[in-house]
């Protein structure tokens, strides 16, 4: 009996989490299934960090055994001391554990000798928000690493997870696995999205002053690495007959990001394009309601990887959450959101000029309508709440049993 002459709470089973990657900084996606798993769970996390970002982890609601060594002579170095320390502290604690989710591959391969050492008398669920098939990656680079340690612990977990339909077939046919995954796409909860900030907002974040009046506003999020290089999306927009501003907030280091500065420079008029540093997640939803496309470009030219082919980033939502269409590259995964539900337009086609004629179809189109259906899709159907809560329940359901999960 509890204190005050009530049955105390049922005790929640314990769920051991390996994070195979810190996700302090991006693949919010863990964040938010631990967030849900939590309902049936005494979630328990072990991750090897930054030492910068082991102030975040302590914020979360449940315990996190970080190792703050991450990027240092630590594990860097020949010996790599810590990387070691923690597997070794994190396959001792695997022995123990009743419920496991390992996410990605990193540990996958101790999760599954724990698993086997414990007679199978434990549940491993598997989340992945990658997919490196063997085929596709050198095996000596660290996403060959992986995909080796996938394609010989792949039968291991009893639950997989997901963050596509169409890799998570392809990751059922590629591992022969006797069911398709669960699916949770990389959206984010309805419920994160900040009230929409004043007018004029978004370029007093920007640092400039805005464009003309009348000028669509084509914004980039993210990276602009090799996989998705912001020349393509320089020269798309150079392509156009119809004045467009490109506004790129760039994942990347200040020399990169100067290098695509003077490659825009080189296309495009100088009242026509900024480049500025990543800015805060919560800061850029509240105001990306004042720009009028946001752009996702993950050609397979860029990348001839599955991985690559079939994305469906994080981004993506949050254009429409935030009430943008959607211009995106020749990839099913995007198409089947973006044209699918009339928010937008995707390439036919991996040249650059195949981007801009999607660009140019989208603005000849109902901009206006799109935009409002764009958001009004992500309220009823793609936030995190409608289209993943279900999902983790039977997750939850698969691990622990049927009964104990209502």
């Amino acid at each position: 009996m509890a204190d005050n002459g009530h049955p105390a709470a049922p005790r929640k089973p314990n769920l051991l989490v390996a994070a195979g990657i810190d996700f302090s900084l991006g693949c919010a996606g863990t964040q938010y299934l631990l967030d849900e798993l939590s309902r049936w769970f005494a979630v328990e996390v072990y991750v090897l960090t930054r030492p910068e970002q082991a102030a975040w982890y302590a914020r979360l609601p449940y315990p996190c055994r970080v190792f703050p060594f991450w990027g240092t002579r630590w594990t860097d170095g020949p010996l790599r001391i810590m990387s070691k320390a923690f597997r070794l502290a994190l396959f001792l604690k695997l022995l123990r554990a009743r419920y496991v989710l390992a996410t990605e591959a990193t540990y996958l391969r101790e999760a599954a000798w724990a698993k086997r050492l414990r007679g199978g008398r434990q549940r491993l669920a598997q989340f992945c928000q990658e997919l490196y098939l063997p085929e596709e990656y050198p095996l000596g680079s660290p996403k060959g690493r992986w995909s080796e340690t996938q394609r010989k612990y792949a039968g291991a977990p009893d639950v997989v997870i997901d963050v596509d339909p169409f890799r998570a077939a392809i990751r059922q046919q590629a591992y022969e696995l006797p069911r398709k995954p669960y699916v949770l796409r990389n959206t984010f909860p309805l419920a994160q999205l900040p009230p929409p900030a004043a007018s004029g907002e978004l370029w007093r974040l920007a640092g400039i002053a805005p464009p003309s009046a009348g000028i669509p506003v084509l914004v980039h999020a993210g990276g602009i690495g090799s996989e998705k290089p912001l020349e393509r999306v320089v020269d798309a927009v150079a392509a156009l007959d119809r004045p467009v501003f490109l506004l790129a907030f760039c994942a990347a280091s200040e020399p990169e990001i100067q290098r695509v500065r003077d490659y825009a420079a080189r296309k495009l008029a100088p009242d026509r394009f900024c480049f500025r540093p990543p800015v805060p997640r919560e800061a850029l939803r509240a105001r990306l309601w004042e720009a009028d496309v946001g752009v996702v470009d993950y050609a397979y030219s860029s990348e001839p990887t599955s991985n690559q082919k079939h994305c469906a980033p994080t981004k993506l939502y949050e254009y429409l959450a935030c009430g943008l269409a959607v211009l995106g590259s020749d990839n099913d995964s995007l198409r089947d959101v973006v044209e699918r539900e009339g928010v937008g337009r995707c390439a036919r086609g991996e040249e650059p000029r195949d981007l801009g004629r999607a660009l140019d179809e989208l603005l000849s189109g109902d901009l206006a309508e799109m935009k409002a259906r764009a958001r009004r899709r992500f309220a009823e159907t793609y936030s995190y709440e409608r289209c993943c809560r279900a999902e983790v329940a039977a997750i939850a359901r698969d691990l622990l049993g049927a009964e104990a999960v209502p």
